[in-house]
C-alpha cells in the first residue's frame, strides 16, 4: 500500500528535478494539484489511514529533494541525514600511491590525513595521492579548508559560508608530489566544497563525474513530532565569491554510481555482465595490496643466501600482480605516475 502511494506522490516530482534538477523545471504537462490528489486519495482510497497517507507524502518528498531536505529524527522508512560513517580510510596503491578515501568531512579529518599520509610515506616510495571524494559529505566548512591547507601552500581566501570567510593558513608541511581528486553524483556538502577549493588553489586534478550540486549552509526547523526539517539554504561560496554548484570534472569517466559503490569496496574486483559484483573473499580490498617493503625484501635475500632469483617474494611467483579494474581509481593511479615522472625528468 505505501509503494503504490508513495508512487503516485513521488513520480510528478521526479519528471520536474530530472527536467531541471528544480521544482519549478519545465514539464512535459502540467503536474496534478498536490492538495487536490491528497484529499482524493484520503477521501477514496479503501483501507488507507491519514497516517499511512501522511508518511507516504512526506517520504515521496524528502526522497525526490535528496539531500537539499533531510529529517533529523528516528522516523522508521524517512530518509534522514546520514549517520556517522568511517572518516578517512588509506593505503599505498601499485607500490608508489597513496589513497586517501574520505567518507566524512569533519572536525579533525585534516590531523587523521595528515597522519595517514605520513605513516605511509615512512615505509614506501610515495610519488603522489589519490583523494577519493566519492559518496562523501559532511557539513564542516572549515574542515575542509583545513585538509585543502595541507595540499596547498598559497595564502588565499578559499570558501565563504556566510558566517565568516576562512583562509588557508597554510601552517602545515606541505603533503608533496600529484594531487588527484575523485568525485562523482553523491560528492556532496562539505566533501564538494573541498574539491572546488583544491581546484580554487590550483592544487589537483579532478577526475570522475559532476558533482552533487550541495555545497550548501542548512538550517534545522522543529517538527511537531519531535524531530527536524533540515533544509539546504544558501550555496557555500568560493572566495572569488562564485557559488558552487556542479564541481565538473577535469577529466570525466562515466561510471554508473552501482558499480562505483562496488568498486569502493573491492577496485580490484571484476563485475559481471549484470552489473553485479563479482563473487569475491572480501569487501575490503586491502588484502589485494602489495604489502611488500623494503625490509621484507632485504630479509627474504638474506635468507635466501643473496641469490637473485631466490630473493623475489614467494607470493609474486604464485599470485598475479592485481590490476585495479575501477576505471576512475585506475585512471587517476596512471596519471599521477604520468605526472611524477614528468616532474622528475624537470628536475
Amino acid at each position: 500500500m505505501i509503494r503504490c502511494l508513495l508512487n503516485l506522490f513521488v513520480l510528478p516530482l521526479a519528471g520536474l528535478l530530472a527536467a531541471g534538477g528544480s521544482l519549478h523545471a519545465e514539464a512535459t504537462g502540467p503536474a496534478p494539484d498536490f492538495k487536490q490528489v491528497y484529499e482524493l486519495l484520503r477521501a477514496n482510497l479503501p483501507g488507507v489511514t491519514d497516517a499511512e497517507l501522511n508518511s507516504a507524502a512526506v517520504a515521496g518528498l524528502l526522497q525526490q529533494l535528496h539531500g537539499r531536505a533531510t529529517l533529523v529524527g528516528g522516523t522508521p522508512g524517512m530518509p534522514l541525514s546520514p549517520g556517522p560513517v568511517e572518516p578517512l580510510k588509506s593505503a599505498v596503491l601499485e607500490s608508489n600511491v597513496a589513497y586517501l578515501r574520505v567518507g566524512e568531512v569533519g572536525n579533525g579529518l585534516a590531523d587523521k590525513m595528515d597522519a595517514a599520509y605520513h605513516a605511509l610515506a615512512a615505509t614506501n616510495q610515495v610519488t603522489g595521492v589519490a583523494l577519493d571524494l566519492r559518496f562523501a559529505d559532511g557539513n564542516d566548512y572549515a574542515a575542509a579548508i583545513a585538509v585543502a591547507d595541507l595540499f596547498t601552500a598559497k595564502k588565499t581566501t578559499l570558501l565563504d559560508w556566510g558566517k565568516e570567510v576562512e583562509e588557508s593558513p597554510s601552517a602545515r608541511e606541505l603533503i608533496p608530489g600529484p594531487l588527484v581528486v575523485l568525485v562523482n553524483g553523491e560528492t556532496g556538502g562539505a566533501a564538494e566544497a573541498l574539491a572546488a577549493a583544491l581546484r580554487e588553489a590550483d592544487a589537483g586534478l579532478i577526475i570522475g563525474n559532476p558533482t552533487a550540486g550541495l555545497a550548501m549552509t542548512t538550517r534545522d526547523f522543529p517538527l511537531k513530532n519531535g524531530e527536524q526539517l533540515r533544509i539546504a539554504m544558501n550555496p557555500v561560496k568560493l572566495g572569488s565569491g562564485v557559488a558552487i554548484a556542479h564541481v565538473l570534472p577535469d577529466i570525466a569517466v562515466a561510471v554508473s554510481p552501482d558499480d562505483e559503490r562496488a568498486y569502493l569496496k573491492n577496485p580490484y574486483a571484476t563485475l559481471t555482465q549484470n552489473d553485479a559484483p563479482a563473487t569475491i573473499a572480501t569487501n575490503d580490498f586491502l588484502p589485494f595490496v602489495d604489502h611488500t617493503s623494503e625490509a621484507d625484501l632485504v630479509q627474504q635475500k638474506l635468507k635466501d643466501g643473496d641469490d637473485e632469483e631466490a630473493s623475489v617474494p614467494v607470493h609474486s611467483k604464485s599470485q598475479p600482480k592485481p590490476v585495479i579494474q575501477d576505471p576512475v581509481l585506475a585512471r587517476a593511479v596512471d596519471l599521477i605516475k604520468g605526472l611524477a615522472i614528468v616532474h622528475e625528468s624537470r628536475l
